[in-house]
């Protein structure tokens, strides 16, 4: 296994008393949530602090009543943290507990960690890297867009559209890390749903599981200070095995960015690619091959109404494509439509090239900021045979406990990072960035 940084022990924990500070301008609104009252998990009325927004968006009856009626963890958290039963005895009673421990404020042991990490590793290896996935006559599946460590609106996921199951499959597009500062509970527990159901809960990689991203975003200060570098080598062992693609009823397809820029690729060629052996070539700055090229765009291709292809207004070797090239590739790999994620949008959705082209994200109120709704895609299986329904399910962000470290706490970005990072952390970070 390669290192990324160096082994150095880190054992500090986080302070459970560093609450978020309300923003500038901030009023407050009476909203439901999850609080803690010793070991006693109970619904009550709390005051919501939240940024003015630049446009007022009343809560229907129906959202009122959602969260008010919020079931995000049983009356009790246990205080022991769950004892990981192995992979041959993993269900949804275990991702149940562990959500309920993670929802106090732990940590839960790397001892116990390790051991799901590690058999998460070996679903996910066992896995193509394109998947496709098969939705029954009358059934659905459901598309989750960026969650980017927003642990709480996990569970609003969750409530809203039922929890995983083999009748209720999910399909999470990626960028499942950094900004938010829970990525690691958010992580751990969509592994713990992967292994419980590995045909039902799927997990696609994003441009933020990546080395070079988690160290600027926050997660590899998070994992440091929660954990040791060996978890943070685990977890970059997890994405690099992570598929890059999925298609479903063999009628849409699901990558996190967008379209190869090479108007030769097929989906064959995009299930061919060596996904773990281009990631870690990419590591030591071997870029610039066919394989390469198609990974980058996968992950980092975002759609643009001009048509052709244009160098992205991200920079480096990034490009955008318009309607003709998601036309052609749809027409010449037999597929009706494209769902992707990768960029924060006002509703949480967005329709582009003629309704051929699906942008879902699912992190409302975005990095504690932005005022944007998060959304679900359900695509039904109704007839056999016919393409999906497309059904988009909007959601609002959840509230937050008292407890609650905002986004980007363990960014070196951020100024306010020496307050969240542990000693050990703050060191190896100040050698990652070059200080």
């Amino acid at each position: 296994s390669r290192l990324v940084i160096p082994a150095a022990a880190v054992t500090e924990l986080p302070r459970a008393d560093r609450g978020e500070v309300p923003p500038a301008g901030a009023r407050a609104g009476t909203a439901w949530a999850v609080s803690l009252a010793g070991l006693a998990v109970q619904t009550v009325a709390v005051h919501r602090w939240h940024a003015t927004s630049r446009r007022s968006r009343p809560l229907s009856r129906h959202r009122q009543r959602g969260r008010a009626a919020r079931l995000v963890c049983s009356a009790l958290a246990s205080a022991e943290p769950p004892q990981y039963p192995g992979r041959e005895s993993m269900s949804s009673d275990f991702a149940l507990k562990l959500a309920d421990y993670m929802l106090t404020g732990a940590v839960w042991p790397w001892e116990n960690a390790q051991a799901l990490v590690v058999d998460a590793i070996e679903v996910l290896s066992a896995e193509r890297t394109l998947e496709r996935v098969e939705v029954p006559v009358g059934g659905h599946v459901n598309v989750v867009g960026d969650v980017h460590g927003q642990f709480f609106d996990v569970f609003t996921i969750f409530e809203e559209n039922g929890l995983p199951s083999a009748e209720n499959p999910y399909v999470f597009n990626g960028d499942f890390v950094d900004r938010g500062s829970y990525s690691v509970e958010t992580l751990l527990l969509l592994l713990a749903w992967k292994v419980a159901f590995p045909s039902h809960v799927r997990l696609a990689r994003g441009n933020h599981e990546s080395h070079d991203m988690n160290v600027p975003y926050g997660f590899t200060g998070e994992v440091l200070t929660k954990y040791t570098p060996d978890a943070y080598n685990a977890f970059q062992a997890v994405f690099d095995n992570l598929p890059l693609a999925h298609v479903i009823n063999d009628d849409v397809l699901v990558v996190h960015g967008g379209l190869p820029r090479d108007s030769g690729v097929r989906l064959a060629d995009i299930d061919s690619l060596d996904r773990v052996a281009v990631s870690r070539s990419r590591m030591t700055g071997e870029e610039g091959t066919k394989e390469s090229t198609v990974f980058t765009d996968l992950l980092w291709a975002d759609p643009r109404e001009p048509r052709g292809l244009r160098p992205s207004e991200r920079g480096g070797d990034i490009m955008t494509f318009g309607p003709d090239v998601t036309q052609q590739f749809l027409e010449a790999n037999s597929l009706s439509l494209l769902i992707r994620s990768h960029e924060v949008k006002d509703e949480g959705f967005e329709w582009q090239h003629d309704n051929r082209c699906l942008t879902v994200f699912s992190a409302p109120f975005y990095c504690d900021s932005c005022d944007n709704r998060g959304a679900v895609i359900r695509l039904h299986a109704e007839e056999s045979g016919k393409p999906l329904r497309t059904e988009v399910r909007a959601f609002d962000a959840a509230q937050k406990p008292k407890f609650y470290v905002p986004s980007m706490a363990y960014s070196p970005m951020n100024p306010a990072a020496r307050n969240y990072l542990s000693p050990a952390a703050t060191q190896i970070m100040r050698q990652l960035m070059g200080r």
